[in-house]
């Protein structure tokens, strides 16, 4: 059994065509920001339709969330289905549910399209009672109510006694997927590039001029374009006002999901994806090699920023691994993080003329990636789209989520003020160790410490670029995490993720 697990995701170890930064100013039909799978795949359908796209990032394409995906390909949302339909109503629940359904089809469409399998294969999901745990009369019964939703809607469900793996009562969907992401996303690079999409990595979005065109700045240059789409798993400002940005951020939650990867014997669980009823809940999925498996294992989310010891949480999750699957040999850990919602449901539509913005996708970022993308293409040619209303942007507040609205944001206010009592976690620069980042006093205030492996140290001030909470030091992804709203900035400051757009200030070398 490994000991030292590779902090590396499973699919990293496929490479990516290599990608110039913005050097020119460009005219285009649309712009696309964010290089993952949804603004890839956006160009892409674009592209089909004749019109000239461009894609920018300001990292390499696919590198940030949707390089740390467990790419689990299920129409099976976060919300448990009788609770859609007790919020929402049945026509609306089983609309959303049809719309992961759409997007299962559409990527397996576009692997034949692309002629690139990506390793695709349909296989079956289990919505699963916690391994381990007492049955509940009450879990029974709303797994066998699931059921019978999903198939008077049309889905091909089951409702079982004994599922695999877990043992425990589940329902069975059928005609899930699973694939690899990143050759999936290789396929669609190509396909964009032979179409005439032009695609921009290490090109950061700065601000945009409204006008006709509209004028993007990214990278010191300009790109004029017709619409703007924004797929930056957390939504950039774009041309809303800070304010409003502001407010529309507070119905968003930002988690960090614990993964593990590790091999198992050949045979040891029936191929397919697994995740159970707790919340939050566990999730595993198992790849079928030649002479053995491989299983992705995850759970124990965690508010971004919020928790105490980061390599704590890891070290629960591999017990609790180990108690499920003690065959399993360890060899790799990564984080990923999810964008939830007050109410459940994504946010996917115009959020400003003619400027589009997908977020919200809890744990069906691929699925619903891939929606926003059939979306987006569909509002630039103006044509009609069953789910624009359903997922509006700028839908009823709190669209039945009022109270968990209230429980997200009262993060804000509670870590502004503690983390500001706090004492610093070391009293001198010199105690901070290689390779880790600290909150130190230095010359009577609070700074962000990193010690690179070589010794060298880079101060930065402590607070976030969003609204100013206390970045905290993530020790097992080595980044500084802002416990309030979720933003990630790199050891020497660079933004990794939103809601944030600037980086952290830079004290001294």
């Amino acid at each position: 059994m490994s000991t030292t697990p590779t902090h590396r995701s499973l699919w990293r170890d496929v490479p990516l065509p290599e990608f110039p930064a913005l050097q020119r100013d460009i005219d285009v039909d649309v712009l696309v920001v964010g290089a993952g799978l949804t603004g890839i795949t956006t160009a892409y359908l674009l592209g089909q339709e004749g019109i000239r796209v461009a894609l920018i990032d300001r990292e390499k394409v696919a590198s940030a969330d949707t390089s740390r995906t467990t790419a689990h390909l299920t129409y099976v949302t976060d919300e448990r289905l009788h609770h859609l339909v007790s919020k929402f109503g049945a026509d609306a629940a089983r609309k959303f549910w049809e719309g992961g359904q759409v997007a299962i089809d559409t990527i397996e469409r576009i692997v034949e399209e692309t002629g690139n399998d990506a390793d695709f294969v349909r296989v079956p999901g289990y919505l699963h009672a916690r391994v381990g745990q007492a049955l509940d009369s009450k879990e029974v019964q709303s797994l066998r109510k699931d059921a019978e939703l999903a198939r008077s809607f049309g889905f091909d469900a089951t409702f079982t006694e004994i599922a695999p793996y877990s043992g425990m009562p589940a329902v069975q969907f059928a005609q899930q997927a699973k694939f690899h992401p990143r050759k999936y996303l290789n396929g669609l690079l190509t396909v964009i590039q032979q179409q005439g999409g032009l695609v921009f990595e290490n090109s950061a979005f700065e601000s945009v001029d409204d006008g006709d065109p509209m004028t993007v700045h990214a990278n010191g240059r300009k790109v004029r374009c017709k619409y703007l789409v924004i797929a930056t798993h957390n939504p950039l400002m774009g041309k809303k006002g800070v304010l409003t940005a502001t407010l529309f951020q507070t119905k968003l939650a930002l988690y960090t999901s614990y993964v593990l990867g590790a091999r198992l014997p050949d045979g040891a669980v029936p191929e397919g994806l697994y995740w159970d009823t707790n919340d939050p809940y566990e999730y595993l999925r198992i790849e079928q090699d030649d002479d053995h498996q491989y299983a992705i294992f995850g759970g124990q989310d965690v508010k971004t920023g919020q928790e105490d010891d980061a390599e704590r949480v890891f070290e629960r999750l591999t017990r609790r691994m180990r108690e499920v699957l003690p065959q399993a040999q360890i060899e790799r850990r990564w984080l990923g993080q999810v964008v939830e919602t007050d109410d459940g449901m994504p946010f996917i539509g115009e959020n400003e003329e003619r400027e589009f913005i997908a977020t919200g996708f809890c744990g069906n970022g691929f699925t619903l990636g891939t929606l926003s993308a059939l979306m987006a293409r569909d509002r630039f040619l103006g044509r009609d789209n069953p789910w624009r209303s359903l997922l509006a942007v700028n839908r009823s507040p709190f669209h039945g989520g009022t109270w968990r609205y209230v429980q997200e944001n009262a993060d804000f206010p509670y870590y502004f003020v503690r983390d500001r009592l706090r004492r610093p976690e070391l009293d001198a620069l010199d105690q901070a160790g290689e390779g880790e980042g600290r909150i130190v006093s230095h010359q009577g205030k609070k700074v962000a410490a990193y010690r690179d492996p070589s010794g060298k140290l880079t101060l930065l001030a402590p607070q976030c670029t969003h609204l100013k909470c206390l970045v905290k030091w993530n020790s097992a992804d080595r980044t500084w995490d802002c416990p309030c709203h979720g933003s990630r900035f790199r050891p020497t400051g660079e933004v990794l993720g939103g809601p944030a757009e600037q980086p952290l200030k830079r004290l001294h070398d």
